[in-house]
């Protein structure tokens, strides 16, 4: 028995000797044999709660394997949302967090480690979006984040123009862009291919890269400052073939195939018959160019007969863009506002907040909700806009969805206004 307990300590030594631990640490340690880890138990794939109630995720394979090389029990607790979370750190009820990313605020009341995990901010819109350049390009648009997540306060703080809206979780998020509610998610790249892949959100896709990661670290609270230090040692000791083989447990590589000679001559071949037709479809697009321009004039003819009508009969005609959330109208529909026509095109949001009535603000909002659930008809409304100059009118509107996407969202709506 003696010799058991001597092999165990001499391991002890040998394996803290290696960590280059101090006699403070190593008292630490000893003091508490168990240390109480907070996770988020919804951010996969990097720590959540699995289909059977197990913790599981790029942060708790991390977790597993500082408890090996520390020889401690690490005992995990979550919460209902990341602010829970984060209020354990704050009381003291956990010792450290698992994996979040470094902000100034975060910094009054936990250490950090360096950081072990880094990914790329990454934008999702609907499909039919197309190629979006970056944050700036979000600018005047709606975008949903994650309540107190690193987004969310990145984005308050260098983007004012940018509408949020805060969700409790990634889903919420996703579900808001699906259903055109707003125009893109921002989030962690690895944590949005997780999630797509699934399959649920079929009309959505990344279109865009921040210029900024997502930098993952731990943390311990401000009370146990020591143990930050002790962290920082355990994960400088993980090998990295064991940090690999947590990454491809979690992002698996693709599979690349050989390459198929027979589909290579294949490709060849279409592309000499398409050469040999190129001069007879030069032809047939020039036809179909001049016969684009004839209706083109005929449509430009039939939309000043429209506006014509409408100022004559003094109904502001209008059209919202769901998916960028801007809306723009006629000089009738801007003279009702108090605006001059070359300021029309408005955000929905500075629509929302400086013209609709207050009081009415919230039928105004139903009566869209009405018109998505209607599939094409028209939807009348009575309520009170405010013009520029203060004057509060009186005017009815019907709107109507004309366009969809394929997935048979609304992206486009379009409606008159006449002030009674």
């Amino acid at each position: 028995m003696r010799k058991i307990i001597f092999l165990i300590i001499l391991f002890k030594v040998a394996l803290f000797a290696k960590l280059d631990l101090t006699e403070a640490e190593q008292r630490w340690l000893d003091a508490h044999p168990v240390i109480i880890a907070g996770i988020d138990s919804n951010y996969a794939p990097f720590e959540f709660v699995d289909e059977k109630g197990q913790f599981a995720g790029m942060a708790i394979d991390y977790l597993k394997e500082i408890e090996k090389i520390l020889d401690v029990k690490i005992e995990i607790k979550t919460a209902k949302s990341w602010e829970n979370v984060t209020n354990m750190a704050k009381s003291g009820s956990v010792d450290f967090l698992s994996c979040l990313a470094k902000t100034q605020e975060r910094a009054k009341y936990l250490n950090f480690t360096k950081p072990y995990l880094s990914f790329p901010t990454a934008i999702v819109t609907n499909k039919t979006a197309g190629y979006v350049n970056g944050l700036k390009e979000l600018n005047g648009k709606t975008v949903a984040v994650i309540d107190q997540y690193m987004a969310n306060q990145r984005l308050e703080e260098h983007y004012d123009n940018i509408y949020l809206v805060k969700t409790q979780n990634l889903s919420q998020g996703l579900e808001l862009v699906a259903s055109g509610k707003t125009f893109a998610y921002v989030d962690n790249l690895s944590q949005l291919i997780y999630a797509l892949q699934k399959g649920t959100f079929g009309n959505l896709a990344i279109s865009g890269v921040a210029d900024y990661k997502f930098d993952y670290a731990m943390a311990s609270i401000t009370k146990e400052p020591i143990l930050r230090d002790i962290l920082q040692k355990a994960l400088d000791n993980i090998p990295s073939e064991i940090r690999q083989s947590i990454h491809c447990k979690w992002f698996p590589p693709a599979y690349q195939q050989a390459t198929d000679y027979k589909l290579v001559w294949q490709v060849v071949c279409v592309g000499m018959l398409v050469l040999g037709v190129f001069g007879c479809w030069l032809y047939l697009l020039k036809k179909e160019i001049k016969k684009r321009i004839s209706i083109e004039q005929d449509l430009n003819r039939n939309r000043e007969w429209l506006n014509c009508s409408l100022n004559s009969a003094e109904i502001g005609a209008w059209d919202l863009d769901i998916i960028s959330q801007t809306i723009s109208g006629n000089s009738v529909f801007s003279g009702i506002l108090g605006l001059e026509d070359s300021e029309i095109l408005l955000s929905m949001e500075r629509f929302k907040s400086d013209f609709i009535y207050k009081d009415d603000l919230a039928k105004f909002l139903s009566h869209l909700e009405r018109c998505f659930e209607a599939k094409g008809e028209f939807c009348a409304l009575e309520f009170r806009v405010v013009s520029s100059d203060k004057n509060t009118k009186k005017v009815e509107i019907t709107s109507k969805v004309f366009k969809y996407d394929l997935y048979q969202n609304p992206i486009r709506m379009m409606g008159f206004m006449k002030e009674i």
